[in-house]
């Protein structure tokens, strides 16, 4: 029996319709198998559900992406679906080493490009401004309000929200570094009034959100001078005789940045190594050893910026070289971690195992604390001087006046 041609043809086009229809529910199959796995495993061996207080709410959060999962079409959305669940974990060494396509497309923020620090008896100076209104909000002018409340209070609050909603900071002191330094993230076109004082005059100016939020300032009113070794060690000496080493990262580099620092000036009595900022990287013992074999008077410097290896070495100079620590609580990120890949290969994340030991307890969510807490005092900011070097140095110059 011969088929006509016009069944042949409705045919094969049924046939054609039927192929995406297969393709998406092996894709909808994968993505649920994914998914299910990274929860299974997240449950199992997740390390810090208790210590950040996020047990109670992991399970609304799995049924929400469950949900969302549904109307998952492609591999961007369902990488997509696993940030929000990291997002949930706050943690920020959880994240992808390797993926199929390409990282998913986030909503850009914008802020009006002014950064703030905490500063002593409840206020908030600037520590950085764009271009366009850094002759007006000088570094260490005093920001009394923002949107017609205490400033520091808005902050602050901003702080709390955000460790509540979760992101990818590991502890509430790395979340408030964020809100301060970049502050006042949101849409593009948001105004904020910003009140802040000029001698003993109030003022106020309309910033606008119209900069991207990329990156943050790590440092204010850096000692002068400082020779540069590497991408991320500088170093030099105070007018007061007191050495200065600044690490923005730990590389390959910083051994021998470390070395030729230590080396240029052998009269120098006491150390300051500033910690704050910076990023971790690669650490090993021999750094720490290099230190502690100068035998001389440390203070250490830290702050929220101060993440990882950078935790590590804080802890190991008061361990190995009898340094005394200023500032403020490190980021409180700092795990062993180990890889781990979807069943599908779509990514292979790293994952935390432990909290790595800290100064009597580990270092993950509470970081590594001073030994004297230090904010900014306005009046020195605005000297172009920077308080916890101030501090730094005359407990340094103290000792020396002892030993």
């Amino acid at each position: 029996m011969k088929v006509p041609v016009t069944t042949l043809l409705v045919a094969f086009a049924l046939a054609l319709l039927g192929e995406p229809h297969r393709a998406a529910a092996e894709d909808e199959r994968r993505y649920v198998k994914d998914l299910a796995a990274f929860f299974e495993e997240m449950d199992e061996t997740y390390p810090f559900f208790d210590l950040k207080g996020i047990r109670k709410g992991w399970p609304a959060v799995k049924k929400r992406l469950g949900k969302k999962l549904r109307r998952c079409s492609s591999d961007e959305e369902f990488l997509d679906i696993v940030l929000e669940a990291i997002s949930y974990l706050r943690d920020g060494h959880i994240g992808f080493v390797e993926m199929r396509g390409k990282y998913p497309e986030t909503e850009p923020q914008y802020y009006p490009g002014i950064g703030f620090m905490p500063a002593a008896k409840n206020r908030v100076v600037v520590m950085s401004a764009a271009e366009k209104w850094a002759k007006v909000l000088k570094v260490g002018t005093v920001v009394t309000h923002i949107d017609g409340r205490q400033a520091r209070a808005v902050l602050e609050k901003n702080s709390r929200r955000a460790w509540a909603e979760g992101g990818f900071f590991s502890s509430p002191q790395r979340a408030r570094l964020f809100e301060y330094r970049i502050a006042l993230r949101g849409k593009k076109g948001d105004k904020h009034k910003i009140t802040y004082l000029d001698g003993k005059r109030k003022r106020t100016v309309v910033a606008i959100s119209e900069i991207q939020a990329k990156g943050w300032p790590h440092t204010y009113n850096m000692p002068k001078d400082l020779v540069r070794h590497g991408r991320s060690c500088r170093y030099g000496k105070l007018p007061s005789g007191v050495g200065y080493i600044y690490l923005r990262r730990i590389d390959r580099n910083t051994e021998e940045g470390i070395a030729a620092a230590f080396s240029s000036d052998a009269d120098t009595k006491a150390w300051i190594l500033d910690l704050r900022g910076n990023g971790g990287g690669g650490y090993n013992r021999g750094l720490v050893e290099k230190i502690a074999a100068v035998g001389r008077p440390l203070a250490v410097l830290i702050d929220a910026g101060c993440i990882s290896a950078g935790e590590t070495l804080a802890r190991d100079c008061v361990r190995n070289a009898n340094a005394r620590l200023f500032g403020s609580t490190t980021a409180g990120s700092s795990s062993a971690k180990r890889r781990w890949a979807f069943p599908s290969r779509i990514a292979t994340l790293s994952v935390p195992t432990r909290s790595r030991s800290g100064l009597g307890r580990g270092i993950e969510y509470f970081g590594i604390q001073p030994h004297e807490k230090v904010e900014a005092d306005p009046k020195e900011v605005e000297r172009e001087l920077n308080s916890c070097v101030l501090r730094a140095e005359e407990f340094l110059l103290e000792k020396s006046k002892r030993s």
